[in-house]
């Protein structure tokens, strides 16, 4: 097993490893209980962490988390149609109506 990444947000290892276990990646998230022992465990030992089961797979997911991480981040600002609300690139649906960025 190698370790893919480290996050203090258990709801970012979350969606990744659905997002590799959609691509047949097994994985686990490992520490996802440790919140609790803050304070008598260092806060860096507490952090949630996503491993792949498979060593062989430790790349492919790494590329795949990197372009999901590279597409969320560039993204183009855009307006939404219905509603006219400005939203940031990452947003796949207007933050305010909550309709897809894509409807005509």
């Amino acid at each position: 097993m190698k370790r893919v990444l480290q996050s203090e947000f258990l709801a970012e290892i979350s969606h990744f490893r659905n997002v590799l276990e959609q691509n047949r990646i097994p994985c686990i998230i490992k520490n996802e209980q440790l919140s609790g022992a803050l304070g008598e465990v260092p806060f860096i030992e507490c952090l949630p962490e996503l491993w792949v089961v498979h060593d062989e797979d430790l790349d492919r997911a790494e590329r795949l988390l990197g372009e999901l991480r590279r597409d969320a981040v560039g993204g183009k600002s855009w307006r939404c149609r219905h509603c006219k609300e400005d939203n940031e690139g990452q947003f796949a649906a207007c933050w305010n109506c909550g309709r897809p960025g894509n409807e005509a």
